[in-house]
C-alpha cells in the first residue's frame, strides 16, 4: 500500500486530541517521578519543549488534576484525580451491593427499578433492571439525568443534612423537562420536604409524560447518602394497589439490603 493511500485510511483526529494526550502523558509521569516531580524533571521525561509543559501543568492545576508543594515546587496528583477514582470504586461497590436489591423490587413490583448516583449536578443511572411488561422506558446505564425532576435525585437530595442540600440546591438549573417539573426552588424545597416526611420521593411525570416513579435513598458503607433507587410505573396502570405494592417494595427491601452484614 502507497503512503497516499495509507494517509487516506487513517481516521481523522479530533481536534485538540494532541493536546488530551500530552496532558495524559503528564499526569501517569507525576506518579513514576513521585518526589523528583518537579517542573523541570517532568520536561526532561517528556522530552516536550518547555513552553508546552508549563501550559499542560498550569492548566491542569487550574483544573485541581494536579497539585503543587508551595515549598519544594514538585507536582503530586490533585484531589480531582482522587475524587473521580473514589467516586468510579464507589459507584461499583454501589452496584454490587444493590443489584440483588433491584432485582427483587423487580420480582416483586413487575415494573423498571433503577439505581441512580450523584455525578456533578446531575443523577446517572449505574445499573438498571427493566418491567416485565411490553411498555418499558427508554433510559440506559451511564443515562444522566436531572436531581429536581427525578425520584432517584429527590430522594438523594431529602437524604443530606440541610447544609450540603443548600449547596446543592443554589448551583442546579432547575430548568423544565416537561410541562410537570418542578422549576422553582420554593416548590422544589416543599417537595423536599414532604419527601423527608414520606420516606420516598414522587416524580409525577416531571422527567417523563406518562411515567411515575417513586424513590428512596440509599446509603453507603459509611451511612452517607450515596444515592437512589427508584421503581417507574405507566400512569394507565397505577392503581392503589400497584402504589402500595411499589411503596412496600422499596420501604422493605433497601431496609433489608442496609440492615444486611456486609462482608
Amino acid at each position: 500500500m502507497d503512503s497516499k493511500r495509507s494517509e487516506r485510511s487513517r481516521p481523522a483526529q479530533v481536534q485538540g486530541a494532541a493536546a488530551v494526550t500530552k496532558g495524559l502523558r503528564l499526569l501517569q509521569v507525576i506518579p513514576e517521578l513521585g518526589p523528583e516531580a518537579s517542573a523541570r524533571a517532568i520536561q526532561q521525561r517528556l522530552e516536550m519543549p518547555r513552553p508546552t509543559v508549563y501550559r499542560l501543568l498550569n492548566t491542569l492545576e487550574q483544573e485541581g488534576f494536579i497539585e503543587r508543594n508551595p515549598l519544594g515546587g514538585e507536582y503530586v496528583l490533585g484531589r480531582q484525580i482522587l475524587r473521580l477514582a473514589q467516586q468510579s470504586l464507589t459507584q461499583g461497590s454501589l452496584q454490587a451491593r444493590f443489584r440483588p436489591t433491584l432485582q427483587a423490587i423487580g420480582k416483586a413490583t413487575g415494573e423498571t427499578v433503577h439505581l441512580g448516583v450523584p455525578y456533578g449536578c446531575h443523577m446517572t443511572f449505574i445499573d438498571k433492571v427493566e418491567s416485565t411488561d411490553a411498555v418499558r422506558m427508554a433510559s440506559y446505564i451511564g443515562m444522566p439525568i436531572p436531581m429536581h425532576s427525578t425520584s432517584v435525585g429527590k430522594a438523594y437530595l431529602a437524604a443530606l443534612d440541610a447544609a450540603e442540600c443548600e449547596q446543592y440546591l443554589e448551583k442546579l438549573r432547575l430548568e423544565p423537562v416537561t410541562e410537570r417539573t418542578l422549576i422553582s426552588l420554593d416548590a422544589l424545597r416543599d417537595e423536599l420536604a414532604c419527601t423527608r416526611e414520606r420516606g420516598y420521593a414522587i416524580d409525577d411525570e416531571e422527567n417523563e409524560p406518562g411515567i411515575i416513579c417513586f424513590g428512596r435513598a440509599i446509603r453507603a458503607a459509611d451511612g452517607t447518602p450515596a444515592g437512589g433507587i427508584s421503581v417507574s410505573v405507566p400512569r394507565y396502570r397505577l392503581h392503589d394497589d400497584v402504589r402500595q405494592g411499589v411503596i412496600d417494595a422499596l420501604f422493605r427491601l433497601i431496609e433489608r439490603a442496609t440492615l444486611t452484614p456486609r462482608r
